[in-house]
């Protein structure tokens, strides 16, 4: 989806769609096709607690309905939320970087759409949504055509290593996931380099990454001062 020119946050920026776990996406009540002992694998691989797992499922399975329309799960006959966390599995976490005004701690999940649904704008946070092969996605944004976060490119990417949907899904389900954190760092010398760390931990992951190409409080180029 293209987000509003009016929105607070990364106007005009390319994004999937989703949103903020809102304090009904807690009161919600999940259940899960699986046992407790991988609920609880699962939820340290998201970096939360089983409850901050089930707000989370229940904020992208609200999310999607109320931006594109589409059902990805079901409720049972006691109105709780049944998720199988294998046909919806976590594949990235990204966090904002600490320079940032406005930051955000974000869960990307994947999942293949039910082949009686299809995808239709219901928000008015965007002003189009459409689909588009990862690999064009990131052609039009090298282009200049298609503005987005560095965190969308970064998912984008790893989506072109499949030829299918299902072949994502299969992956996501054990693919590594740690939350990411593009920090500037200022050495001893004065000299400025950017790393990707662990948002929980400070262990240094990639000990020199590019900076961020866009600002994601307002999408426009990082700031010459932060560079």
């Amino acid at each position: 989806m293209r987000r509003a020119t009016t929105m607070a946050f990364a106007p005009r920026m390319h994004v999937y769609p989703g949103g903020r776990v809102d304090d009904c996406d807690y009161a919600a009540r999940v259940v899960y096709s699986v046992d407790d002992e991988r609920v609880e694998q699962l939820a340290r691989r998201a970096s939360a607690d089983v409850r901050g797992l089930s707000a989370l499922y229940a904020c992208a399975v609200r999310e999607i309905h109320e931006e594109v329309g589409i059902h990805l799960a079901q409720t049972d006959e006691r109105g709780r939320l049944v998720i199988d966390p294998d046909e919806i599995p976590l594949v990235d976490h990204w966090v904002t970087p600490e320079v940032e005004r406005m930051r955000y701690d974000v869960r990307f999940f994947v999942a293949v759409v039910p082949h009686d649904q299809d995808a239709a704008l219901t928000t008015t946070e965007a002003d189009g949504a459409f689909w588009i092969r990862p690999d064009e996605a990131l052609t039009s944004r090298r282009g200049g055509d298609m503005a987005m976060l560095p965190p969308t490119e970064a998912t984008l990417g790893y989506l072109t290593r499949f030829a299918s949907s299902e072949e994502v899904v299969a992956d996501a389900r054990t693919r590594p996931v740690v939350p990411l954190l593009p920090r500037r760092i200022i050495d001893e010398d004065g000299s400025v380099r950017w790393a990707m760390v662990h948002d929980r931990t400070g262990e240094v992951l990639v000990e020199r990454i590019d900076r961020p190409h866009t600002s994601e409080t307002d999408g426009l180029s990082f700031p010459e001062h932060l560079q």
